[in-house]
């Protein structure tokens, strides 16, 4: 399918303009006319194709790394565009990225609407493929306003294709946006098919839609709703269950597993490729390794042991104590070693702790030691722009031994909805409606015992499940862009909790603070609107705040 997808996405793009200065008005392609593409099922496919690519270049380049930063257990040291400025409480709605994302998400709307006009009552093309393909339009347009409502609230809803006069319109409320979304991901529930061949690997399918519309029901707190569409997931005619390894979802080798439900799909082409190798992996040789999302001290502290034991991080050697970074360096590597030896696998899967080994560039095996002149490597961008800064770096979705031109294009996929989630949100959305029950753990312990660790008490209450499961979400799915998303949901985002809160101090490995993150519970669940969008429509009514 990547392959297949690539070659079509390729002769999209020689067809599809290249200005990015419109809203919803122009023509997707100008070699072919849109009345033309919907003429042959070749050139329809063609063109689904291209929303695909609309949604993984346009409007997802941007959120998985920034979220990432902005979640409890991550941060960043790049400002503007990777977040410091959001999280540091310094954003203000001319921030670049705000426009990205907005724009990104709107022309996913616009070449998914195109579509749906196109395919809609066309007698050129097969009804079952056609119907088909029009639940793949209604999946992205569905996707894209789940975003645009859960960061934005209310917005505009343009529900097909919109004459450039017409897109100067008021909001709609957020509930309209919501049943919305609703509505789109019920209709591609049912044209979309279970599966598909393997020639076809990728594309979207019954079961996404259906987990889609589930977390819609979850983020909106219908929680019988949500749990019904889970359930559906788990038994016959779906095959859906867990890789026997955690990490197989975060290493191109063996992505589009039996645990995928949907991955957003990349190859390592010039443009077609993700950016997580880069974003995500080590500074450790120039443009090799970006460090600019990275693992917070809470990353660490929601682990615990194998054994479900929590580690205690009391005894961390602190630098008061020595007189030089050379002196205690090996006592706080040793510390990390010792400390967490029987932590959590997936801790290990995710980041790379003081002492462990990694496979950096050029396949060269390195250990990470701190101070980092000690490291088996050549840092030179980290020990000249961060030599004060003791990062934990993420090991997850960062591809071993990689270069630069593949970091840069990595074939690394995202996968935007696995089974783990879907069990973590069932378990969610039964003990938020009914309270604890043998369900409920028995998902739970489905993950944890996947991972290696052992099962939670079946004793907990209503309230400490509720804790349990949140606190399982973001060891199960850690830099998987929903930590920032859950504890907006949950409204927890605003607290001083130190764990579920975004009003902390950022430690480094060493306890040393690094950065506070700020946010306001008076207008950080809302993002503003792009200044820009606003100056053209005037219609436009900013959040509060900004």
């Amino acid at each position: 399918m990547k392959k297949i997808l690539s070659i079509n996405i390729i002769i999209l793009l020689l067809l599809v303009t290249s200005c990015e200065d419109d809203f919803l008005d122009r023509q997707p392609y100008h070699a072919i006319s849109s009345a033309d593409i919907w003429k042959t099922e070749a050139n329809a496919e063609m063109a689904i194709n291209g929303v695909y690519r609309t949604f993984a270049h346009e409007a997802w380049s941007h959120p998985w790394y920034y979220t990432a930063t902005l979640s409890p257990y991550g941060y960043t040291i790049v400002r503007n565009v990777f977040g410091l400025d959001h999280l540091s409480g310094v954003a203000t709605a001319r921030d670049q990225l705000f426009g990205n994302m907005w724009r990104g998400f709107y022309r996913t709307v616009r070449y998914a609407n195109d579509a749906i006009t196109g395919l809609e009552g066309n007698e050129n093309i097969d009804p079952e493929v056609r119907d088909r393909m029009i639940g793949e339009a209604k999946f992205f347009r569905g996707l894209s306003y789940f975003y645009l409502w859960q960061l934005w609230g209310g917005v505009q809803i343009f529900d097909g294709k919109v004459p450039v006069n017409e897109t100067y319109t008021a909001r709609n409320t957020a509930e309209e946006v919501r049943d919305f979304i609703i509505a789109d991901f019920q209709d591609a529930s049912e044209k979309l098919l279970l599966s598909y061949p393997d020639a076809q690997l990728g594309k979207v399918t019954k079961g996404a839609a259906i987990a889609m519309l589930g977390k819609t029901y979850l983020y909106d707190q219908q929680w019988e709703k949500a749990a019904a569409e889970f359930e559906k997931l788990m038994s016959a005619p779906f095959s859906y269950g867990l890789t026997a390894e955690y990490d197989d979802h975060f290493y191109y080798q063996t992505q589009n597993n039996v645990e995928s439900v949907f991955e957003i799909q990349y190859i390592s082409e010039p443009g077609l490729g993700s950016w997580f190798d880069h974003r995500f992996a080590f500074r450790n040789h120039p443009r090799l390794g970006g460090d600019w999302a990275t693992v917070s001290h809470i990353g660490l502290e929601v682990f615990t042991n194998k054994d479900g034991t929590p580690i205690d991080r009391s005894t961390m050697p602190q630098r008061a104590d020595y007189d030089s970074e050379a002196e205690y360096g090996p006592e706080i590597v040793d510390w990390y070693q010792t400390t967490y030896a029987d932590a959590d696998p997936r801790l290990h899967a995710t980041a790379i702790l003081p002492g462990s080994t990694f496979v950096g560039a050029q396949g060269v095996v390195h250990k990470y030691y701190w101070p980092i002149g000690t490291s088996s490597m050549n840092p030179p961008a980290l020990t000249t722009t961060f030599p004060n800064e003791a990062l934990i770096p993420i090991r997850k979705f960062v591809s071993p031994g990689e270069d630069a031109p593949l970091r840069q294009n990595s074939p690394v996929n995202y996968p935007l909805i696995r089974f783990a989630d879907v069990l973590l949100m069932y378990a969610e959305a039964k003990n938020e409606a009914s309270g604890p029950s043998s369900d409920v753990f028995e998902a739970i312990n489905k993950v944890r015992s996947r991972a290696g660790v052992a099962d939670i008490p079946q004793s907990l209450s209503q309230a400490e499940l509720q804790r349990e499961i949140r606190l399982e979400r973001f060891r199960e799915l850690m830099f998987e862009s929903h930590g920032y998303f859950d504890v907006r949901r949950w409204r927890t985002a605003h607290t001083t909790d130190p764990i579920f809160g975004l009003n902390h101090e950022v430690l480094d490995f060493r306890g040393q603070r690094i950065v506070t993150k700020v946010f306001r519970e008076e207008k950080d669940y809302l993002w503003p609107i792009p200044a820009s969008e606003v100056d053209l429509n005037p219609q436009l009514v900013q959040n509060p705040g900004w």
